[in-house]
């Protein structure tokens, strides 16, 4: 009988661990899921594991190409600025004013635009569950943990990522890269438009198509 109560005792002690191990692992999986769409560019793939918010993100940045002229592209991020303009550089504007959120996201991933450079060494660590809500830390080259984390939402049954701390990421390496080319911010942006898209980018880029 002892050995009975011990066991069951055991066994109770697994239960909640048991039943914390299979939502993290579906948000790893997410995660996985979606590093592999970046790999491959896949776009179709990309957009389908991002939130709603995160799509709305990139929406804006269609927005900002569709609408603002120079001096409004300039009170915007450096970064936000290049992909809207990457966006006016590459679309016309009926393609621009029809695509949703997640048109943008799967085109920008289809393009390498969002993190295909750093994906293969893009891991997680020290994942964290909150109810719907869930983290994993992003880890440096080393396997340390970084002070960056993904996040992560239950919706529908499936965890999706917000791209927020991504494109935190992202913006501190346009930061970084504009300062080494000693290039002011516009010249910088006009320098990645011709190297990501082979051409040089018109004088009326400045303004909305």
């Amino acid at each position: 009988m002892r050995y009975l109560r011990s066991f069951l005792f055991a066994a109770l002690l697994a239960l909640p661990v048991s039943a914390a191990a299979a939502p993290l692992d579906e948000v790893k999986e997410s995660f996985s899921a979606y590093k592999s769409a970046i790999l491959t560019s896949d776009g179709a793939a990309a957009k389908r594991l991002v939130t709603q918010e995160s799509k709305d993100y990139f929406r804006g940045l269609a927005d900002h190409a569709l609408t603002l002229d120079r001096a409004g592209l300039q009170k915007i991020h450096l970064s936000d600025r290049l992909y809207a303009m990457l966006l006016r550089h590459n679309l016309d504007r009926a393609r621009l004013e029809n695509m949703t959120g997640g048109d943008v996201v799967a085109y920008a991933v289809e393009q390498g635009w969002i993190g295909r450079e750093g994906a293969e060494q893009l891991e997680l660590g020290a994942y964290k569950l909150d109810g719907d809500s869930a983290s994993g830390t992003i880890l440096q080259p080393d396997g340390q943990e970084s002070t960056f984390k993904m996040e992560f939402t239950k919706v529908g049954g499936r965890w999706l990522l917000e791209l927020d701390e991504l494109m935190m990421l992202t913006r501190i390496a346009f930061e970084y890269s504009a300062k080494q080319t000693g290039l002011s911010d516009d010249d910088f942006v006009l320098l990645m438009l011709e190297y990501g898209s082979g051409r040089k980018p018109e004088p009326d880029i400045w303004s909305p198509p």
